[in-house]
């Protein structure tokens, strides 16, 4: 039996096509070919969803990466990019739009039958939250920081 994979939409494939018909893939690992497309899928959504300019870092690919291979992965890698780029105000500010958009990239896999995505869901919220609060606390004394964290994220 041959599978063959294409994009949908921004979000990777979703749809496996068989000889014989076309059925739902239910399991990320089902959805995607291997970490590569999964993780190119989702910097390709991420992008076309973000309207706040070019995203700088790769930080969302970094996630996605993690993600591939579990939640715990996902807390390290937060934990790794906090530990490096954390007093970096625009490489912060770029943690909390990642994560952001990761969490509606997976809000978009759950909508479309992708089994296990409310966990990745209210990671990448708790996250996102985590990061946020950071950001002002570290930055709360730098206009320039906050400047720039507004416009990229209003």
């Amino acid at each position: 039996m041959e599978i063959v994979w294409w994009f949908a939409d921004f979000l990777v494939p979703l749809r496996c096509q068989t000889k014989n018909n076309t059925t739902m893939a239910k399991t990320l690992h089902e959805s995607f070919k291997n970490v590569f497309t999964y993780s190119a899928g989702m910097e390709k959504w991420c992008k076309a969803f973000y309207q706040g300019g070019e995203l700088e870092y790769t930080f969302v690919n970094d996630f996605a990466i993690a993600d591939w291979y579990g939640a715990k992965d996902v807390k390290e890698t937060y934990n790794r990019v906090i530990k490096e780029w954390g007093k970096d105000y625009k490489a912060m500010t770029e943690i909390v739009v990642s994560l952001n958009l990761l969490s509606w990239a997976h809000e978009q896999l759950r909508k479309q039958g992708i089994e296990g995505r409310n966990e990745f869901i209210d990671l990448y919220i708790e996250l996102y939250e985590k990061a946020m609060d950071l950001f002002h606390d570290t930055f709360k004394d730098n206009k320039k920081a906050q400047d720039y964290f507004f416009n990229k994220t209003d």
